[in-house]
C-alpha cells in the first residue's frame, strides 16, 4: 500500500532530532529495556501526583514519561541494540504507562465529583487502548497501519498540557474542552485504522488469491 503521511512518525522525527545528544547520552550508561523501565515508573508517579491534584508537577513528570518512550527507541538505533524482545517490551510499557496516568486523573475527577470529565477520561483510556491494539494486531497481519491524527504522543501533548494549565486556573473548563478534542481526534484515529485495516486485508487476500 502507499505510505501514509503520519502525525506519529512526525512528532517522533522531530523530538528525536531535538533530543539526539541527550539520547546519546542515555545510551551511553543505560540500556533501552532499562530506559522503557524509568518511564513506566514515572508515568506511575505522575498518576500518584494526578490522584491528589498536584497536576502542574504531573504534567511534568509526563512529559519526562514522554521523553523517556521516545528516548528508549533513540537509544536503542543508536546503539544497535534493537531486538524483537525490546519491541514488545517497548509497547506493553507504553499502555501500563497510560493506564498508570489515566488512571490518576480519573480518580481526581471521580472523588471531586465532576463525573462527566471522570467519564470523558474513561473514555480516553479505552480509545487509547484500541488504538494502540488495532495497530498491534494490524503489523501482526503484516499491514501498516501508522494512520490517524492522534498518535499517543499527541495524546500524551493534549492530556498533559490541559492538565498543567488546569492546575494553574482551577478551571474544568480548561481541561474539559481539550479532553473533547482528545476524543474526537481518538475516535477519528480509531476509524481511519480500521478503514486502513480493511483496505489492506482486501488487497492481501486479493492478491493470495491471484498467487
Amino acid at each position: 500500500m502507499e505510505r501514509t503521511w503520519s502525525v506519529n512518525e512526525g512528532l517522533r522525527r522531530f523530538s528525536s532530532a531535538v533530543f539526539h545528544p541527550l539520547g546519546w547520552v542515555l545510551g551511553r550508561v543505560l540500556s533501552p529495556n532499562l530506559i522503557t523501565t524509568l518511564s513506566v515508573m514515572v508515568a506511575g508517579i505522575t498518576g500518584y501526583y494526578f490522584a491528589v491534584g498536584r497536576f502542574v508537577l504531573g504534567a511534568w513528570l509526563l512529559l519526562l514519561a514522554g521523553l523517556l518512550d521516545i528516548w528508549d527507541g533513540q537509544v536503542a538505533k543508536l546503539t544497535g541494540r534493537v531486538s524483537t524482545f525490546g519491541s514488545f517490551y517497548d509497547s506493553s510499557a507504553d499502555r501500563a504507562a497510560d493506564f498508570f496516568f489515566s488512571l490518576g486523573a480519573l480518580y481526581y475527577f471521580a472523588d471531586k465529583q465532576i463525573y462527566d470529565i471522570a467519564f470523558m477520561v474513561a473514555a480516553y483510556m479505552v480509545l487509547s487502548s484500541l488504538i494502540s491494539y488495532v495497530k498491534a494486531r494490524a503489523e501482526g497481519l503484516g499491514i501498516a497501519c501508522n494512520v490517524g491524527l492522534l498518535a499517543r504522543p499527541l495524546r500524551l501533548l493534549f492530556f498533559g498540557l490541559a492538565l498543567f494549565v488546569y492546575g494553574l486556573t482551577s478551571n474544568p473548563w480548561v481541561f474539559r474542552g481539550p479532553l473533547y478534542a482528545v476524543l474526537a481526534l481518538g475516535v477519528e484515529t480509531l476509524a481511519h485504522r480500521v478503514v486502513v485495516i480493511y483496505l489492506g486485508a482486501r488487497e492481501k487476500d486479493a492478491s493470495g488469491e491471484d498467487d
